[in-house]
């Protein structure tokens, strides 16, 4: 007998894997799907943006012929913004009677929650008094605003509208102004919500104003 062997018959112990049961393996699949499933329902799905045009627009203060006014003071209500000048010889007052159209659609309760205002781009020849009386010659819910040269630059910026002088001397009016021709429809929150093209129809422009009223309620 030899000291430090052991029975030569021993055995040593063994280490083997588990196979999974043939009806776990398609168990697993279905849960991992699952998870899978709802992971992405909580973290992958798009949410709605609360500004659709982040950057543009924004809160402002100009001259109405009752006083200041500013944007901020039709919390809750939708607004259409509209820049010209009232010497305009065409936009303007196509875009101006479709606004009024618009306003004049809408029913009793709606109308209650929605304004326009039509800033001026020539603040130089229109006066609170001037852009007052041609807004009203629209809807009596379009206020008319002006200001300095420079609030009217620092405006136009914040909305991204285009203008300058053109054609000096060819009308009774001394000068004609270049401008952009959008829309913009401002939601209850304050936030730009749609901008809207000269081309669009008054039944077009109706139910985007509309479909702001639904969204914001």
């Amino acid at each position: 007998m030899e000291w430090g062997a052991g029975p030569q018959n021993s055995s040593q112990p063994t280490h083997q894997l588990m196979k999974c049961p043939t009806w776990l393996t398609p168990a697993l699949f279905v849960v991992t799907a699952l998870l899978v499933g709802i992971f992405a329902s909580v973290w992958l799905v798009p949410t709605k943006s609360p500004q659709p045009y982040p950057g543009m627009g924004g809160d402002f203060t100009l001259s109405a012929i009752s006083g200041p006014v500013a944007l901020s003071d039709f919390e809750g209500k939708a607004v259409l913004v509209f820049f010209g000048y009232t010497h305009c010889p065409d936009v303007c007052p196509t875009d101006l009677a479709r606004m009024g159209q618009v306003l004049n659609a809408l029913t009793p309760a709606e109308k209650a929650g929605v304004r326009g205002l039509f800033i001026s781009i020539d603040p130089e020849r229109d006066t609170p008094q001037r852009i007052a009386d041609y807004a009203r010659f629209f809807h009596p819910s379009i206020i008319g605003l002006t200001g300095t040269p420079d609030d009217i630059d620092r405006i136009a910026k914040q909305y991204l509208v285009l203008y300058q002088k053109a054609g000096i001397g060819e009308s009774q009016a001394g000068y004609l102004m270049d401008h952009s021709t959008k829309t913009y429809l401002i939601g209850r929150d304050g936030h730009l919500e749609k901008v809207l093209g000269h081309e669009l129809e008054a039944s077009q422009v109706l139910a985007a104003v509309r479909d702001v009223l639904m969204s914001d309620a």
